[in-house]
């Protein structure tokens, strides 16, 4: 029951970034589904040419419907990580608030759960369920003469990952009591090398497999340091 208050308080203050972070992916990827389903490069490239013409081997490749919405995705998943480790992690160091919510009669692991919840659910939830919106606005045969494959599909997934490895770096170096020119960096720094680790591989399996390690170690770290640590 506790632990359910603490996710509602953790919802709460996060709601306003998801929001926004849903209505720019929705509305801006809807638009650029919409442009590229009206004025799309198939029926430029298509409209030019004459019964009986050659059809060039350039002609028949042409990028993804998605990409620009694939895109929009990453910098938003990024994003709303780096801004939901700093407002659960970060702004509780600056208000002096964390002695207040620790010495609640509730364990510390239920507070840091509620925490990794509420931002597991805007990321997953509710950027998945965008991303999976525009994933079937783009399989729509009458709009779309080439739908996107499903590793397209899948990449989406892993730059939602990405964006809780911005959250979860983003919460380790909070943490953290060190100096800046310390330790106290290692958390966006680790983060960092993750995300580029990760968009450097040119197999889906490869980027999944990376970027699920990261969680995994970052996971770790955060929950030691979260319950060692003196506030």
């Amino acid at each position: 029951m506790k632990f359910v208050m603490l996710l509602r308080k953790e919802a709460r203050e996060s709601a306003p970034w998801i929001l926004l972070s849903v209505i720019v992916l929705l509305a801006i990827g809807g638009l650029l589904l919409r442009q590229e389903a009206r004025y799309g490069q198939d029926n430029w490239r298509y409209s030019q040419l004459s019964p009986g013409q050659t059809v060039s081997p350039y002609m028949l490749t042409r990028e993804s419907v998605l990409t620009g919405p694939g895109a929009l995705l990453f910098t938003v998943s990024i994003g709303l990580g780096l801004i939901l480790g700093i407002r659960h992690f970060w702004i509780p160091h600056f208000t002096r608030t964390w002695s207040f919510l620790l010495h609640r009669s509730v364990s510390r692991m239920s507070i840091l759960a509620s925490k990794l919840t509420a931002a597991a659910i805007g990321l997953v939830v509710f950027l998945g369920a965008v991303w999976i919106a525009l994933y079937w606005y783009a399989c729509r045969e009458d709009l779309f003469a080439f739908p996107p494959s499903a590793k397209v599909f899948v990449n989406g997934w892993v730059f939602i990952a990405l964006g809780l490895i911005a959250y979860l770096g983003t919460a380790l170096s909070g943490l953290s009591r060190a100096r800046w020119y310390t330790t106290k960096i290692f958390g966006l720094a680790f983060a960092t090398l993750v995300l580029f680790v990760t968009i450097t591989q040119s197999r889906v399996s490869s980027a999944l497999l990376i970027t699920l390690a990261g969680i995994v170690i970052l996971l770790v770290q955060i929950i030691e340091t979260f319950l060692k640590r003196q506030y």
